[in-house]
């Protein structure tokens, strides 16, 4: 099973040799000559979009793509990168969690443990940079956070989606 992580621009010169970055921003990194995802990134029109707007526009184009595809496009051990400091409102956090929710997989922020991450909706500046409180690890196999919105759905009978979740604005 291949290993992804998500990062920012600014910390790939502290990226094992290993490590695989590759941008999904849909502006390309002055600094960054590395490879770019582009089906991961949002639009320019996007990026003008309030955040209600833009999650609902970053959602759809998430629902169009094939996650399974996307996986086995990436190399092990990639690194998603991004312009934002951890824990900021970014879209990487909101791939992260797609794949999670799709594959059953872990994407966590290099550097971090998984529950350290904030979830995307509580992705903000006013936890930017900021590492999320870790409880006592009981034993889990899944993050708390994945495992309990899993667990909301098997007693409603459905698969979990990240697109089922509510990030603040309307839903579908």
């Amino acid at each position: 099973m291949k290993t992804i992580y998500t990062s920012y621009y600014a910390n790939v010169k502290n990226l094992p040799a290993e490590m695989v970055p590759i941008g999904i921003s849909v502006g390309k990194n002055k600094f960054f000559n590395g490879a770019y995802d582009l089906r991961l990134a949002p639009t320019w029109a996007m990026m003008k979009m309030g955040r209600e707007k833009y999650d609902a526009a970053f959602f759809e184009k998430l629902s169009k793509l094939d996650a399974k595809k996307i996986y086995d496009s990436l190399p092990d051990n990639a690194v998603l990168l991004c312009y934002e400091k951890f824990n900021d409102w970014c879209h990487r956090r909101a791939v992260a969690e797609w794949l999670e929710s799709e594959l059953g997989i872990e994407v966590t922020e290099w550097g971090l443990i998984r529950d350290e991450c904030f979830p995307y909706a509580e992705c903000n500046k006013e936890n930017k940079g900021k590492k999320r409180e870790v409880k006592e690890d009981k034993g889990e196999e899944l993050p708390e956070s994945v495992r309990l919105r899993i667990e909301s759905y098997k007693e409603k009978e459905k698969e979990p989606s990240l697109f089922d979740f509510d990030f603040g604005g309307e839903q579908k």
